[in-house]
């Protein structure tokens, strides 16, 4: 599933360090990651796994139903990452969020996003492990019958 793509990690780095907030897409599921560096006096950031929805309006929704004390955001910052789910530790970027949840005293967001990427990784082996038995899947060339 690691294909040979290139993309720019250094950016995503830089724009973690920066963003509000970043949904992030993966490839392999079809659940996302939902980092929001926002705080107030009653809320600290948050991290959030966001299940599949059918439309951006749905995504709104889903946002406002997880983070209910901040408004929606105008635009919503997204990053597709098309690697499998433990890269994202691999090439630094669980580190750049965890340094900057860390600079803002945010444990609960820690860890809830150890939780998250747990979650994430469990999911992922559940497809693969569907993928690999046919479960939900169809064949586009069936074995042939001997």
């Amino acid at each position: 599933m690691d294909g040979n793509r290139t993309f720019d990690v250094d950016g995503l780095r830089a724009a973690l360090k920066e963003c509000d907030h970043l949904l992030m897409r993966f490839e392999t599921v079809a659940l996302r990651l939902f980092v929001d560096f926002r705080s107030s006096s009653e809320a600290e950031p948050a991290v959030l796994v966001l299940q599949p929805v059918n439309s951006f309006r749905e995504r709104l929704i889903s946002i406002r139903r997880g983070r209910p004390e901040f408004p929606v955001p105008e635009q919503l910052q997204v990053a597709t990452w098309p690697l499998r789910i433990g890269s994202i530790e691999r090439l630094g970027v669980l580190d750049t969020v965890r340094g900057r949840l860390d600079t803002d005293g945010a444990a609960e967001a820690l860890i809830q996003l150890a939780g998250a990427v747990q979650e994430l990784q469990d999911a992922e082996r559940d497809e693969v492990r569907r993928a690999i038995s046919g479960e939900g899947y169809r064949t586009l060339w069936p074995s042939p019958r001997t």
